[in-house]
């Protein structure tokens, strides 16, 4: 073996047990920060210790996505950060969110629920609802429902094709007794 081959082979020796307990530390952080998130990601949580999302949280308690005849129970955050499935911007948005949140609980003015509300309407995304909703056209419910869907399918950046331009309400029942404060 060449001099150059045996310090390379040296130096990566003489470093293996740093990238072993650097790998060590990575898994475990990793399923600390997924341990943490856990109880963080559930609806209940925002909704019992923000009275900010207190009248929001109710409102989805009576939604389709609260309740419904199928049983599924759809959380916050399948609808208000990135899915899951990906991973670290759904990791790196919720930590964006929540320092926000914070921010807004401890040093911010007044809490403008409605106006809230507007800001995150007008942000909200159509592939969101496509997650888990991609198939628009089985079974629609009417023929406008049928052309309503089909024209977001066909032209899914137009503003009137936007699912929140005739589902507005749908994750948040808007209630006028749980809206005052």
């Amino acid at each position: 073996m060449s001099g150059f081959c045996r310090k390379i082979c040296c130096w990566a020796v003489s470093r293996l047990p740093a990238f072993i307990v650097g790998i060590g530390v990575a898994i475990l952080a990793f399923f600390a920060i997924n341990a943490a998130m856990k109880p963080v990601s559930k609806s209940s949580y925002c909704g019992a210790n923000c009275h900010e999302m207190k009248p929001a949280y109710q409102a989805w308690e009576l939604s389709a996505h609260g309740v419904n005849r199928h049983g599924v129970r759809i959380d916050c955050v399948d609808c208000h950060l990135p899915p899951k499935e990906r991973y670290f911007a759904n990791l790196f948005a919720k930590a964006r969110a929540g320092a926000k949140d914070m921010y807004k609980h401890y040093f911010g003015g007044a809490y403008d629920g409605e106006k809230i509300r507007k800001r995150v309407r007008d942000r909200f995304s159509n592939d969101i609802c496509l997650h888990c909703h991609e198939d628009l056209l089985v079974c629609p419910s009417s023929f406008a429902a049928q052309s309503a869907h089909s024209g977001l399918i066909n032209r899914p950046d137009a503003p009137e094709n936007r699912c929140v331009h005739c589902h507005e309400g749908v994750g948040h029942e808007r209630k006028s007794k749980l809206f005052s404060e």
